[in-house]
C-alpha cells in the first residue's frame, strides 16, 4: 500500500486546512463557508479511516521510519477526527467574528493524528508543537481578560514544558545513538544514568500534556478562562494525544525495563485520582469542576500505562471514548447555558430539571458516565482499567481507582442535586441558544455514552486489534 493511500486520512485533513484558509480569505460570508468546509472536511477523514480499516492493513512505516500507520493510529484518528468535529459544531454560532477558528481546530487535529503515528523522537516532538501552538491561540482567542489570561499561562507554561521535553528527548538521544521507537530498546544500556534522565524529563513533559499531578496547575485555569468549546477540545484531544503517544513511547522504546518507569506512573496515576477527584468536590464553576474531574479522569488513563501489558493498553483506549464523548455532551450543555457569559456556575443549574427537562435528562446521563455508573460507557471503560490493574497484581491502583471514583461520584452529585432545586425570583433560565449543531453534537455523544455502556462489543473488538501488536516483541 502506498503511502498516499495510507496516510488519506491526513492528507484529507491537510488539504482541507488549506482549503479552509483560502475561503476564510475570501470573507463572502464569513465563517460560514469556512466552517462547512472544515466539517466535511473532518467528516472525510473518518470515512478514510473507516476504509482503511476496512481493509485489515498490517502496520506500515513510511518517511524515514518517521509515522507509523496500523490500528493503533486508526483508532486515534477517529477519537481526534470526532473531538475536533464536535468543536467545530459547539463552536458554531460564536465563530462567525473568528474565521481562523476552524482552521486552528484542524491543524491541532493534525498533530494529534500525527502522534499517533509517531515513530521516532523527532515526529513526537513535532506532533506535540503541532497540537500546543493552536490550542494557545484558541485559549486566548475569547477578548476578555480571562481568555488572556488563560491563554498566556498556557503559552507560558506549555513552552516550559515543552523545553523539559526537548531537553530529554536530546538526552535519550546521547544514550541510545538512535532516533527510533523501536531501536530504543535493543541500543540502549539499561543502567545509563542519561538514559534514565532522559526518559525522566521526557515524562515530565508527557505528563505536563495529560494534566498529571503534580503538572496539572494549568488545568482548572485554563479550562475556565478558554471558551467553552476550546475547553471541550482541550479536554478530549489533548488528553488522547498525550496518552496515545505516551503508550506508544513506552511500549515500544521502553517496554524491556518497566521497572524502570512502571512504578512511578503507578504512584503518579494514584496520586493523580485522589488529587483531581478530591480537588473537585468543593468546586462551583463548573468547568473547573470538569477541570479537576479531568485531571482524576487522566490518573484513570495512566493506569493502562502503567501496568505495561496488553489488558491495560486496551483498557486506556477504551476508556478514552467514553470519558471524550461524556465530556463533547456536558460542554454542549454548558456552551448553550453560557451564550449570554462564559462562566456557568453549579447554582445556574438550579431549576434545570423543571424547567428544561431535556438538558436535565442529558446532563444525567453525561454526569452518570463520569461517574461510572452502570449502563453508561464509563462503567465499562473504569471495569477494564480495574481488570488491568487486578492482571497485573497492582492490588493498589485498583484500591485507589474505587477511592477515586467514589470520591468523584461525591463532585458529580452536586450538580445533579442543584437541578431539582427551585429557582426563586427567577422566571426562566437565561442565555440559552439552541441550534442544529448542538443537537447533532448532543444526540451523538449521548447515543455514544449509552450504547457504549450497553453493548460495547464492537469498539471492543476494534480497541483488541488496536492494542495487541504491542507487547509482540
Amino acid at each position: 500500500m502506498s503511502a498516499t493511500t495510507a496516510l488519506l486520512p491526513d492528507y484529507i485533513v491537510g488539504i482541507t486546512i488549506l482549503v479552509t484558509m483560502i475561503a476564510a480569505m475570501l470573507r463572502r460570508q464569513r465563517g460560514t463557508i469556512s466552517s462547512w468546509i472544515a466539517l466535511i472536511g473532518t467528516l472525510g477523514g473518518i470515512w478514510a479511516t473507516i476504509d482503511l480499516w476496512a481493509q485489515h492493513i498490517k502496520p506500515m512505516v513510511f518517511y524515514g521510519q518517521s509515522l507509523t500507520v496500523d490500528n493503533y493510529s486508526l483508532f486515534v484518528n477517529v477519537l481526534v477526527l470526532i473531538a475536533a468535529g464536535s468543536t467545530l459544531l459547539l463552536g458554531w454560532s460564536g465563530e462567525r467574528e473568528h474565521e481562523e477558528f476552524p482552521i486552528l481546530v484542524l491543524i491541532a487535529a493534525l498533530g494529534m493524528m500525527s502522534l499517533g503515528m509517531a515513530a521516532n523522537i523527532v515526529s513526537l516532538f513535532l506532533g506535540i508543537e503541532v497540537l500546543s501552538l493552536p490550542l494557545y491561540i484558541l485559549a486566548a482567542s475569547h477578548r476578555n481578560n480571562a481568555s488572556g489570561e488563560a491563554g498566556l499561562k498556557y503559552l507560558l507554561l506549555g513552552a516550559f514544558s515543552s523545553g523539559i521535553l526537548l531537553f530529554g528527548l536530546a538526552l535519550v538521544y546521547g544514550a541510545s545513538g538512535t532516533m527510533d521507537f523501536v531501536g530504543l530498546a535493543s541500543s540502549v544500556n539499561a543502567h545509563s544514568p542519561l538514559l534514565a534522565a532522559g526518559l525522566m524529563l521526557t515524562l515530565v513533559g508527557l505528563l505536563f500534556k495529560l494534566g498529571i499531578v503534580p503538572f496539572h496547575m494549568w488545568v482548572p485555569d485554563v479550562y475556565e478562562g478558554s471558551p467553552t468549546p476550546v475547553t471541550s477540545f482541550m479536554a478530549f484531544g489533548t488528553k488522547v494525544g498525550a496518552a496515545v503517544i505516551l503508550l506508544r513511547l513506552l511500549a515500544y522504546g521502553f517496554y524491556l525495563s518497566p521497572q524502570d518507569w512502571g512504578p512511578a506512573l503507578g504512584y503518579l496515576a494514584l496520586l493523580t485520582m485522589i488529587v483531581g477527584n478530591l480537588l473537585a468536590l468543593p468546586q462551583n464553576d463548573l468547568k473547573r469542576l470538569f477541570g479537576y474531574s479531568g485531571i482524576g479522569h487522566a490518573g484513570f488513563l495512566l493506569i493502562g500505562v502503567a501496568v505495561h501489558n496488553v489488558v491495560g493498553a486496551r483498557a486506556m483506549l477504551f476508556y478514552l471514548l467514553p470519558y471524550g464523548l461524556a465530556v463533547i455532551g456536558a460542554f454542549a450543555i454548558l456552551t448553550m447555558m453560557g451564550s449570554e457569559k462564559e462562566t456557568v456556575t453549579i447554582s445556574d443549574l438550579n431549576g434545570l430539571a423543571r424547567q428544561k427537562p431535556w438538558a436535565a435528562a442529558l446532563f444525567i446521563v453525561f454526569m452518570l458516565s463520569f461517574a461510572g455508573i452502570p449502563l453508561t460507557g464509563g462503567f465499562i471503560g473504569k471495569f477494564y482499567l480495574l481488570q488491568a490493574a487486578l492482571f497485573a497484581h497492582q492490588p493498589g491502583l485498583a484500591i485507589g481507582l474505587v477511592v477515586g471514583t467514589f470520591l468523584g461520584l461525591g463532585a458529580y452529585l452536586r450538580p445533579l442535586q442543584a437541578m431539582f432545586r427551585s429557582r426563586p425570583a427567577e422566571p426562566g433560565i437565561p442565555g440559552w441558544t439552541v441550534n442544529w449543531a448542538h443537537v447533532v453534537v448532543l444526540i451523538v455523544a449521548v447515543v455514544g455514552t449509552v450504547g457504549l455502556g450497553v453493548y460495547p462489543t464492537p469498539v471492543v473488538h476494534w480497541v483488541n486489534q488496536s492494542a495487541n501488536f504491542f507487547w509482540l516483541h
